[in-house]
């Protein structure tokens, strides 16, 4: 029962079938062979490494075998060869008189060697040496040798060690008899370089077919063919090491990942070299290592697309979740940064006319963006150099001047004319005119004042705002964009956009929430503080109270002085019923309502987590001393109180 629902548990996910996959698919191409081919570098760098330099194994060339043969056998008969084979495309008729050791694989003299079958694109696994249609020339040899399977050859002789002799040598007796005594020789026809080098370790720049037979003749000679592991033993394997990697690859980053893959490698390599050397065993090492990187990358990319079905989800649930919460565009974020600050302007400076110019990128000329009360051709001043005045006068003087010069068109008496301009860090970004109807009330210095603080803050934004254009020019260059994978926009951005956006919100309602003048503290039913605000915080402070160590029960009967009982009856009467408590408190001298009441759970939240679908309850003290003492006359409030409560009494 449980392994079914584990199973339904996991057949729903995406990385189940995947891993799955990358399973069937890794065991199929094992199974086929179809990765033998990567072990075949490993196998030539073993043989490499694990040099030897001593053979029984003689091999002679002849450039002129067919007139050569007899004589060639009579001499080298006469050193007492353990074996001499004889490779030529005729057939060449043996002598009598000789040793019996000597042996002609050809399809007329009833005497073949085994074929020599392909591995991983080398030309090294050697057949079952008997033969029941021919003399098995290995078996007279070797007859201990009854059994090789599947084998591989040994590689393991270096090619300079293997003794190589011309039939000229051996016809002027220019050898020692050492040389040939107790050897296996080789009796080949020189070959024509016109014909296809040899697939094997080592052998690459040879053409002669009989140096590849010579190998086969020293493995068997030392008995250090090598066994590849067989089909069972290696898929089991490969079902180990996959599995083990699924686990360890998980619990780790994708970069302590790789350095995990890079030990492996270097431990496979280890392993398969001295399992290799002492007992002539072959693991396949390529298709290990194959399989610890394939791994890596399969669930780097699985891990990747279930996180990015999992990000959309996010962002398609926080997009849902902030529909109908209006967020407004940050200032930075602007397209056109004019319009709210003109709106800002209109709302807290009282100006006639005003008018923004913004400075054109790369050179000292203004250009006009912005009027307020008045049309962008109602200026008389036609210069737009900021270098020169009464811009330049503004500027020397880091605010507002008053211009006397004609600067607007039929400008009344009434009003006066000022520039001040926007600049931030020495960098100017526009200037800003206006005019000012003056009267008795008309204060130029708290004017200039004020102008110039909205003005080094206008300045100061709009310094940011192209900070940020040229900052998102720059990134959003398209070859900046492809040579760091920023083709489209990466769901990180969109999911870091989504999340600043409910950051906004949050920071802003907690803002708000501790500017509450109230002291307000929310408690969830199994007795831990949720949130509380500053006012709150400063209440405690004042009362030795250890808010974070309290229960709802605790503070209500603390600050009431109400008996345990009854507070726990009004807690339960506000939890099951939903209702609302009113209390009159004194603290300190000071008359505080305690408002008690539920908040309701979340639609969005799991409600197996709130009892009776309840989010918290929330302690409210709203100081009524503190808010008599801010009104200009108390008594009026306390005589509408009284009102409101005879009403209510009468009806």
């Amino acid at each position: 029962m449980q392994l079914k629902q584990q199973y339904f548990i996991i057949r729903s996910h995406k990385a189940f079938w995947s891993l799955l996959t990358l399973l069937l698919m890794t065991l199929v191409l094992h199974v086929f062979g179809v990765l033998q081919s990567l072990n075949t570098p490993f196998l030539s760098l073993f043989n490499k490494l694990n040099s030897v330099q001593a053979t029984n194994v003689t091999l002679i060339e002849s450039a002129n075998l067919y007139s050569e043969h007899d004589i060639l056998l009579t001499k080298i008969n006469q050193h007492r060869p353990k074996a001499v084979i004889i490779f030529s495309n005729i057939y060449l008729q043996p002598q009598e008189h000789l040793n019996k050791d000597i042996f002609y694989p050809h399809q007329d003299s009833q005497q073949c060697l085994p074929s020599i079958a392909n591995w991983g694109g080398y030309n090294i696994t050697l057949k079952n040496l008997n033969s029941s249609k021919c003399i098995a020339i290995w078996q007279r040899i070797f007859p201990e040798q009854t059994n090789v399977g599947s084998k591989l050859i040994n590689f393991s002789l270096a090619p300079h060690a293997l003794p190589k002799f011309t039939s000229e040598r051996i016809i002027s007796d220019d050898i020692l008899s050492d040389q040939l005594k107790n050897k296996i020789i080789f009796i080949t026809q020189r070959p024509n370089e016109y014909i296809p080098a040899i697939s094997a370790p080592k052998l690459d720049t040879y053409f002669n077919p009989a140096y590849l037979h010579a190998y086969v003749a020293h493995s068997l000679d030392t008995n250090t063919l090598i066994n590849p592991l067989d089909v069972q033993s290696s898929t089991l394997l490969h079902l180990i090491a996959i599995a083990a990697l699924i686990i360890i690859y998980q619990r780790f980053s994708i970069n302590l990942s790789l350095v995990i893959a890079s030990i492996l490698t270097l431990i496979w390599i280890t392993v398969g070299y001295f399992l290799f050397k002492l007992r002539f065993i072959l693991i396949p090492v390529g298709e290990f290592i194959f399989i610890t990187y394939g791994v890596l990358f399969w669930i780097f990319f699985a891990k990747k697309w279930v996180e990015e079905d999992n990000l959309l989800n996010i962002i398609g649930n926080i997009q849902q979740r902030m529909l109908g919460r209006y967020l407004p565009k940050s200032f930075i974020n602007q397209s056109d940064p004019w319009d709210p600050i003109l709106i800002l302007v209109k709302q807290q400076l009282a100006l006639k006319r005003s008018i923004f110019f913004a400075r054109e990128e790369g050179d000292h000329r203004l250009k006009e963006i912005r009027a307020t009360n008045c049309e962008l051709s109602h200026i008389q001043e036609m210069r737009r150099d900021y270098q020169r005045a009464p811009y330049s006068d503004a500027i020397k003087q880091f605010g507002t001047v008053k211009v006397t010069r004609p600067f607007f068109k039929n400008l009344p008496e009434s009003e006066s004319q000022y520039l001040v301009p926007l600049m931030y860090a020495g960098d100017v970004r526009g200037f800003w005119a206006m005019t000012v109807e003056q009267n008795n009330a008309f204060d130029e210095g708290a004017f200039t004042h004020n102008v110039n603080q909205f003005a080094n803050q206008i300045g100061e934004l709009l310094f940011h705002h192209n900070i940020f254009l040229t900052q998102q020019k720059n990134a959003n260059n398209i070859i900046t964009r492809a040579l760091t994978l920023n083709i489209q926009k990466p769901l990180s951005q969109r999911v870091k956009h989504s999340i600043k956006e409910m950051e906004q919100k949050l920071m802003t309602l907690e803002h708000v929430f501790n500017q509450v003048g109230s002291a307000s503290i929310l408690f969830n039913l199994f007795g831990h503080v949720i949130q509380t605000n500053h006012a709150l915080e400063n209440l405690a402070q004042k009362l030795n109270l250890a808010i974070f160590d309290i229960t709802a029960l605790d503070l209500l009967s603390l600050v009431t002085n109400m008996p345990i009982d009854t507070a726990k009856g009004k807690l339960r009467f506000v939890t099951l019923h939903k209702g609302e408590l009113h209390l009159p408190v004194e603290l300190q001298d000071e008359v505080y309502i305690l408002a008690v009441r539920t908040i309701n759970a979340s639609d969005v939240k799991d409600s197996s987590n709130n009892p009776f679908e309840i989010g918290g309850i929330l302690f409210e003290f709203i100081n009524i001393s503190d808010l008599i003492c801010h009104l200009d006359d108390p008594s009026k409030l306390l005589q509408q109180l009284t009102v409101h409560q005879d009403s209510r009494v009468s009806h």
